[in-house]
């Protein structure tokens, strides 16, 4: 059997970019460009460089990268709170895992930050070479971090949506259409009275974007149905804020034959309401939440009807656009509003 050709090289440093280039005969640039992802490679010539890797068991070293190309390799997640309790509450895990994924797959690093961030302190984050990238989580319709960034030639997406989208990168839930879509599954079952527990007022008056849109949805169905106003903005941090909920909505309006809440654990709460009212779900009022697919939905009894996104699938995108934007040779815009997925189980049905 014929060794490989590592005769010439001393056998105790590893494989370089140089013994790639050799081996597939081009220059050193050309495998930089290839192994960077750049365009403008013969596919012939990318294949012949791919070979000798796979032959040589060549591994980029991301620190080298790091260092030779001035980037830091390193994005950041941002989602500002007032205090690390609120954590667990308000934010999907899905969301920093799904993000990790992505930015393993592209061999970069991922800082997750929840701090009250200062002007000074953001931009000192891309100036020190902290990070290369930024994505922002709890986009306000008027958000400082973005009116800021965009005067500036620093890259970042956001997941979530400003009021002022010209140029800007995001991939966003389409809480309108969510609204809108529960509104039209109810009413084709017959439903005319129908109560909403949406996100916190304190949410709607910082401008904090699930909070004025699904509101914005939920107007938008009473005035194409004609159906009446019955809401409540309340926490989302346990079953017992909806089941307080659920009872001040039924105080309100006592013939309420549906229920559409924007968490699980509030659907929940609705669910035992009802109960402790004696009416039974779905057969005296139906529940449905609008949010994140999760376990939950599937575990409670009875099982909720969801029009619900993978938050996962959200934050990955997300970071793949983050890194196809520092990719870019020129400026990379895209905005993408995804569409919720009806998933009907056993908490709604036809009125009787």
């Amino acid at each position: 059997m014929t060794k490989k050709s590592s005769s010439s090289r001393n056998p105790n440093r590893g494989v370089t970019i140089a013994d790639v280039a050799t081996a597939a005969g081009v220059s050193v640039p050309t495998v930089s460009r290839i192994l960077n992802g750049k365009e403008y490679v013969a596919e012939e010539t990318r294949q012949r460089v791919h070979e000798a890797i796979q032959a040589l068991g060549y591994a980029p070293h991301t620190q080298a990268r790091r260092l030779r190309g001035g980037a830091s390799m390193t994005l950041a997640l941002h989602y500002p709170i007032e205090s690390p309790h609120e954590l667990s509450s308000v934010l999907e895990t899905p969301y920093i895992t799904g993000a990790a994924a992505a930015a393993s797959e592209k061999e970069y690093f991922l800082n997750f930050l929840m701090s009250q961030l200062t002007p000074d302190s953001l931009l000192t984050m891309y100036r020190s070479n902290q990070i290369d990238g930024l994505i922002l989580l709890q986009v306000r319709m008027d958000d400082w971090r973005i009116n800021l960034l965009r005067q500036q030639p620093y890259p970042f997406i956001m997941i979530g949506r400003c009021a002022d989208l010209d140029g800007l990168s995001f991939i966003d839930l389409d809480f309108e259409l969510a609204m809108r879509q529960a509104f039209d599954y109810l009413v084709q079952l017959g439903h005319r009275d129908i109560g909403f527990l949406t996100y916190p007022e304190d949410w709607r008056i910082r401008g904090i974007g699930p909070a004025v849109r699904s509101l914005d949805g939920y107007r938008q169905a009473l005035n194409e149905y004609g159906v009446h106003s019955c809401y409540r903005e309340i926490g989302l941090n346990s079953v017992e804020e909806g089941f307080e909920a659920t009872l001040d909505l039924l105080q309100e309006n006592p013939n309420l034959t549906a229920i559409v809440t924007v968490r699980h654990l509030t659907a929940a709460g609705s669910i035992k309401a009802l109960a402790q009212q004696g009416r039974s779900v779905p057969g005296d009022c139906s529940v449905m939440a609008v949010g994140f697919g999760g376990n939950l939905a599937s575990v409670v009894t009875p099982s909720l009807t969801t029009l619900e996104w993978s938050p996962y699938e959200i934050s990955y995108e997300a970071t793949l656009l983050m890194t196809e934007t520092l990719a870019a040779q020129q400026p990379l815009t895209k905005q993408l509003l995804v569409p919720p997925q009806l998933v009907v189980r056993e908490s709604t049905q036809e009125v009787k």
